[in-house]
């Protein structure tokens, strides 16, 4: 057993849970309006754009924050320029090439999982829930750590619940933390996406 994060608020974004099961590129049009960090959940932007670097390639929506959004791709692994150089991570209003502001190698596969923390606002998420479905929770314009570049999205614990038409289905509490009492609001969360670009069925899991 390791130390128990669940009364610690230290978002991490959405971070792939045991083996990476496929990881691809996507462009990030230019002039993106939200930040685009390490572990943040993507979604597919509906269109290709011819790229310099990778050719033909799908891009992630860069205009919204991906709150109840249902085309779920998954979560940044890393990030580059339109170089292919590595960044932190690919800010608001980047230019680029003026075609993209860069490049995400995104965990894609439809059944990843991810360990996520739950965000600690009103209902913690208790152990009845384990099966049910919640959305994730980005916050203004995706405002990770400009430091590290990694995310700060989370689980919306006010959202989980047996909605059918929410982003993740909860799997189970990470094994070394406590979920739902009076202290522990933190809880890290094993969950998986319902609502995925490629496999658009809610309910999944293991």
């Amino acid at each position: 057993m390791g130390i128990d994060m669940s009364s610690i608020d230290a978002a991490f974004g959405f971070e792939p849970y045991g083996p990476i099961l496929r990881a691809q590129y996507y462009a990030v049009p230019t002039a993106p309006t939200v930040n685009v960090m390490k572990n943040d959940i993507v979604v597919h932007g509906g269109e290709g754009i011819v790229t310099a670097k990778r050719g033909v390639l799908p891009i992630i929506e860069d205009g919204s924050v991906p709150d109840s959004d249902p085309f779920i791709l998954g979560s940044v692994l890393s990030a580059f320029d339109e170089n292919m150089e590595p960044v932190n991570y690919i800010a608001i209003g980047e230019v680029g090439d003026v075609t993209v502001a860069g490049y995400v190698l995104v965990a894609d596969h439809t059944d990843q999982l991810f360990l996520v923390q739950e965000d600690g606002e009103g209902n913690a998420i208790d152990l009845d829930e384990i099966g049910q479905n919640c959305d994730l929770i980005a916050g203004t314009l995706c405002a990770g750590n400009t430091t590290t570049g990694i995310s700060k999205m989370e689980l919306d614990s006010d959202s989980a619940g047996a909605a059918a038409a929410l982003q993740f289905k909860l799997i189970r509490p990470h094994e070394d933390d406590t979920a739902a009492n009076d202290t522990n609001h933190y809880c890290r969360w094993i969950v998986q996406a319902n609502e995925h670009f490629y496999h658009d069925v809610v309910g999944i899991g293991i």
